[in-house]
């Protein structure tokens, strides 16, 4: 095992999609769910519930770390890192920027064009606003057994 440099964990960060994002509830015990994740400039962002646990929880600490494990089936070759940082919501009713968000999470994730058409549809009918999650990565650190 080794430690991963910089460019190996940005390149994890961009290939990937999916992550566990670990946080405090509000009684402080750790908490964490499961987020798929696109990528938006510095940022690694995600639609989360705006009224969920997720959400009470970084309302009273915004500080999180983003764990990316990928490994094969006997974890023969792995490598994973930790994304420290704090996270914020961003609320958007805008048409072009939800459609934005799920192209860029079915881009992210690898999904054949228009997979998320249903749920872009959804709020484009309900006028709903959309949550976006976004998390300013501070830190990272990482290993791999990768030559």
């Amino acid at each position: 095992m080794r430690k991963m440099t910089k460019a190996e964990r940005e390149a994890l960060i961009r290939d990937f999609g999916w992550a566990t994002l670990c946080m405090v509830d509000p009684e402080e015990r750790p908490y964490a769910i499961e987020f798929s994740y696109f990528l938006d400039k510095n940022d690694i962002c995600g639609l989360v519930h705006p009224t969920g646990l997720t959400a009470r929880c970084l309302k009273l600490n915004p500080e999180v770390c983003l764990k990316i494990c990928d490994s094969d089936r006997q974890c023969s070759s792995y490598r994973a890192i930790s994304c420290f940082g704090r996270a914020s919501f961003k609320e958007t009713r805008d048409p072009d920027s939800i459609n934005a968000a799920w192209d860029a999470l079915e881009r992210q994730l690898g999904l054949p064009s228009g997979a998320l058409e249903k749920y872009k549809a959804h709020y484009a009918n309900a006028k709903k606003s959309l949550s976006i999650l976004r998390v300013r990565v501070k830190k990272s650190t990482g290993v791999t057994n990768w030559p």
